[in-house]
This record gives C-alpha cells, structure tokens and sequence, in this order.
C-alpha cells in the first residue's frame, strides 16, 4: 500500500490535478499522498534512519545533514521563525526521499517507478507543448506584446499572466521590427524553461533505456514517442542549460557503456558541432549576455560567504537579498546560503551516487542480476544530466531534485545487494569522511576561482 501510494503521489508532482481541474481551488493532493504513504510506510522510513544504515548509505546522512543545516543557517542569523518554516518546507522533501528509497527496494519496482515517471513527465510536457503552440499562433504577431509583457514582468508568480510562457526580445528586424524569442514553459515546479529542459533530459535517457530493452520485443518501439516529445520540448525552450544537459548526459552514457575515450571523442565531435545545427540555443558564451549575468550574481553570492558567514550560509532562500534573484547554481546556491555545512552535505548526495558508480566500474564489481547491470548507463547519465542543469539553476529544497538522487541511492543500494556477497558500494569511514570534505573544499575553492576569473563588473 505504502508503494502504490508512493507511486500516485510522486505522479501529482508532475501533473497538479488543480492545474487541470481548476475547481479544486488550493487542494494539495500530492500532500495527502505523500501524509498517507509515509503512515503507511512508517517501519521502512526508519530503517533508513538507523545509524547503521546511515554508514553504509551515506546519502541518507548527507539528506538528513542538509534538512538540519537549514534550520542552523536561520538560527546562527537569529531568525526563529524562518528557522522553523524552512525546517518544515525540507521536512516533506526529506520524508519524500525517505520513502522512495524504502519502497523502492527491487529490481521490479525501480522499473516501474521509471516508467511511470516517463508516463507523468511526458503528459506533463504534452499539455505544455499543446498550449505552448497554441499560444506561439496567438502572440506573434502581436502588436501589444512588448506592453503586455512590460506590464507583466513585475508581477508576482503566482499571479494569473496572459504571457504564460516566456517572451525574449531578441534583436530586430532590418525593417526596425522586434524579433521575440517564445520558449515553452511546463506545468507546477517546471514553470522554469530551464527546470523543464532539464527533465526533459532525464526523461529521454529513461525512455533510451525502454526503448532497447530486448525482453519486450515490438513494444519497446512505442518509447520513441516520449523520447521525440522531449527532444522537441528541449528545442523548444531555448535552454542552453538544457542542452548542456542533454550532452552530458550522453557522454556520461557513453562513458558507463563504452569507455571515457569513446566520451571525450563523441563529446568533443558533438561539442563542435553544436553552434551550428542549433544556432542560438548551441551559442555558450561566458564573457556577455546572460551568462556573464550569472557568474556576476555568482560572485556576489560568494562574496557574502567571505565572513564569518562561511560555517552555516546567510539563510536558507535569502539569496535573493544580495542579488535581487536566485544564483541560478544550486552548488553557489547551496554553499552561500547553508554554509560550508549545507554546501557540503548537498554536494554530498550527488558525489556519493557518482562515487559508487566510479568504484562500480574502477573495480569491476559483478552485478548478479542482469537487468541492473543493463540499468547501470542510464542511471549514471541521469544523474550527469541533472547535475549539469543544477549549473544553471537553484533547485536545492524541492523534490525533483531528490527524486533523481533517491533513484540513483537505490539503485546503489540494489548493486550492493545483488553482489555475490552483499555489501555496501561505499561505507562511511574516516578516510570516506575526509575525501568527502576535502572535495567540498575543492569545489568551493573552484566557485571561487571561476569568479574570480571570469566575472566582468563595470
């Protein structure tokens, strides 16, 4: 029961009933979901909270440091009650890992939990492409639209829009007309172009990894449609993070498979060619535009960590503080507003799931069960992919984010168990510890020296 409502309130995270039915007014199903799969699921939530559980898992410790440094980051800045709010925002998300990892516990459900989230994804992003076109017919030749979206730009959120995907002027014509840039925007937590190029990634590897499995015969066919819907939404919103993602992710792919050699090769030949079959979207440039905007709020950001800031962050979600806006970097992100804690612990969870896949591979560890040896690419590019879309995004308190982290941990958790003598891939130790830290510092130091480096002020 505790799975099968897992399974309906993880779908409600891609698919809002109340954005489809607006009668349902402010009704949180995905929250009654989730309060009745963990009731039911209560015994497997505190098997992964064991001590020893922890050691052997160390993504679940990196998952329960980062929920306590956000409450810590509020409390050494003296602010209580935004203390107790964001301690009780990361609690759902924490409960939600919690519960994926505890019922996602065979070969059989990991499946089925990727299918279905495949399913979900790609209804998601149908509506949205649906309306995107739609409203692409409507607004381009709009004479109003530049008003329009003057008049909507400092709207809050969650404020009813006309613009309901995302407008860039870019440049005009010869004739002194404007040229607009319309790039599709998803549903709920995806109303991001960029969050949704991103999952839009991730889904495509899913769909790759249905679409060859040999057990299934004629019927695996039917996962092209999925993987043409997210190479048309990718396209379609004009993300370079998610391009970027998107390449990662296939080198990542290759390197599993095949080999870094065959990667960088592929990638390099992939990286050329890029700029030209995409044009604008294939343009990454640092030194101007948008990019340049970033590594400045990125500097302004790590500036502030400068201090006696360093240890616990200025806050969780007051970034915007320094900057007016996000980092759009959920390591900067991460680090400026949690501290060398929190930064820690979050990068945590994704070099732990990526250090297992290295030893996995460096020491050839035997996989008993042959689907999870076919598996093993495929989760390894997911996690690449999203790693890289979180480069240009600040995505660190909400679910997706740790739906791809509790995918990855069980599927390591899987390995471990399918090996001919179960044990964990990675137990904490005091050597684990210190290179753990020891990378922290390195990235920090990294973010630093980028900065320092590229950023162009004035």
């Amino acid at each position: 029961m505790a799975y099968f409502l897992f399974l309906l309130a993880n779908a409600a995270l891609f698919v809002r009933p109340a954005e489809l039915f607006p009668a349902l007014g402010n009704i949180q199903v995905y929250l009654y979901l989730i309060v009745a799969a963990i009731l039911a699921g209560i015994g497997g939530i505190w098997n992964q909270v064991r001590s020893d559980t922890l050691i052997q898992q160390p993504i679940n410790l990196c998952m329960l440091g980062l929920t306590a440094s956000i409450a810590i980051s509020h409390l050494t800045n003296g602010a209580i009650s935004l203390a107790a709010e964001g301690l009780f925002n990361m609690v759902k998300v924490l409960m939600y890992f919690l519960m994926l990892v505890s019922v996602v516990n065979t070969v059989p459900r990991l499946r089925q939990f990727l299918q279905l989230t495949v399913i979900c994804s790609s209804a998601m992003v149908l509506l949205s492409v649906i309306d995107y076109h739609d409203f692409v017919a409507e607004w381009s030749n709009r004479s109003d639209l530049y008003a329009v979206r003057e008049l909507e730009k400092d709207l809050p959120d969650q404020a009813p829009k006309l613009l309901r995907h995302v407008t860039d002027l870019n440049g005009e014509t010869p004739d002194g007309l404007p040229v607009w840039v319309f790039r599709l925007r998803g549903l709920g937590m995806f109303h991001d172009p960029n969050d949704l190029a991103s999952l839009a990634a991730v889904t495509s590897v899913i769909s790759l990894y249905f679409l060859t499995d040999p057990t299934v015969a004629g019927v695996r066919f039917l996962w092209l449609a999925p993987l043409a819907l997210m190479t048309h939404a990718v396209l379609m919103t004009h993300s370079r993070g998610g391009i970027l993602a998107f390449g990662v992710a296939c080198m990542a792919w290759l390197a599993v498979k095949y080999g870094g050699k065959v990667a960088m090769a592929i990638g390099a030949m992939g990286a050329a060619a890029v700029p030209v079959v995409l044009g604008r979207q294939g343009n990454i440039e640092i030194s101007g535009g948008t990019g340049q905007q970033r590594i400045q709020l990125w500097a302004e950001g790590l500036e502030q960590i400068r201090s006696v800031k360093l240890p616990f962050g200025i806050g969780e979600n007051r970034y915007h503080e320094i900057s007016g806006l996000a980092a759009h970097n959920s390591y900067v992100h991460a680090y400026v507003e949690l501290g060398f804690l929190g930064g820690t612990m979050f990068f945590g969870c994704f070099l732990f799931a990526a250090w297992a896949f290295y030893r996995i591979k460096r020491d050839r560890i035997e996989i008993l069960d042959p689907e999870l040896r076919r598996m093993m690419p495929y989760i390894a590019a997911m996690l690449a992919g999203w790693c890289t879309g979180m480069a240009t995004l600040s995505r660190c308190y909400v679910p997706p984010t740790y739906m791809i982290v509790g995918v990855a941990a069980a599927y390591i958790n899987l390995v471990g168990y399918y090996r001919r003598r179960p044990q964990p891939i990675i137990a904490l130790d005091h050597l684990v510890a210190q290179r753990w830290v020891l990378c922290s510092i390195g990235l920090l130091a990294c973010c630093f020296a980028f900065v320092r480096v590229f950023a162009r002020f004035g």
